[in-house]
C-alpha cells in the first residue's frame, strides 16, 4: 500500500456497504422489470401469480436492505419505483402494443435471481466477517427466500413454456 494514505484506503465496511448497495440497485431493477412485464403476463396466469408474488417479495427486500444501510449511516435516495414503472409500461405498450418475449424474459429473470444470491452469499461472508449478527440474520433470511422463489420458478418452468406455446 505504498503512497496511500489510511484515509484512501477501502475498508472491509465500505465494501460491504457498497455491496449492499449494489444489491439494492439490483433488486429496484427487478421491481422494474416486473411491473413492465406484468399487463403482458396477465393471460399466462401462474406467471402472473408467480410475478406478484416475486413482486411482494422484492420490496420487502428492497426495504430490509434500505435498513440495513439506514442502521450503518448510509441514506439511500428515494425510489422513483413508481415513476420508472409508469414510463416503462407506457414505453412498452407504445412499441407497437406487442407483448413481450416470456421465454426471453424468464431467462433473464434466472439469470437476475442467480446474481442475486450469489450477492447475498457475499453479503452473508462479508456481515459474518464484521461481526454484524442482525444483519447476518437479515441477509440469511433473504437469501433463503430467493433461493425458494428460483426454486419455484424452477419448478414451473415447464408450464410457462407450455402456456407460451398455447398461446402462439
Amino acid at each position: 500500500m505504498a503512497g496511500r494514505t489510511k484515509s484512501t484506503e477501502t475498508t472491509a465496511l465500505d465494501i460491504y456497504l457498497e455491496r449492499l448497495q449494489d444489491h439494492l440497485a439490483i433488486e429496484t431493477k427487478a421491481i422494474e422489470t416486473v411491473l413492465s412485464e406484468l399487463p403482458f403476463c396477465e393471460r399466462y396466469g401462474s406467471v402472473s401469480a408467480q410475478m406478484k408474488q416475486d413482486l411482494i417479495l422484492r420490496r420487502k427486500h428492497v426495504s430490509d436492505i434500505t435498513a440495513i444501510l439506514s442502521r450503518h449511516g448510509r441514506h439511500t435516495p428515494a425510489t422513483h419505483e413508481t415513476v420508472s414503472s409508469i414510463l416503462s409500461t407506457v414505453s412498452s405498450l407504445l412499441v407497437t402494443g406487442e407483448e413481450s418475449n416470456l421465454l426471453k424474459n424468464v431467462l433473464t429473470d434466472v439469470s437476475y435471481r442467480a446474481h442475486q444470491i450469489a450477492s447475498l452469499n457475499i453479503l452473508t461472508i462479508l456481515a459474518d466477517r464484521l461481526g454484524f449478527s442482525s444483519d447476518l440474520s437479515l441477509l440469511e433470511r433473504l437469501r433463503s427466500e430467493e433461493v425458494a422463489s428460483t426454486e419455484t420458478l424452477q419448478r414451473n418452468l415447464p408450464d410457462i413454456v407450455t402456456q407460451y406455446l398455447l398461446n402462439h
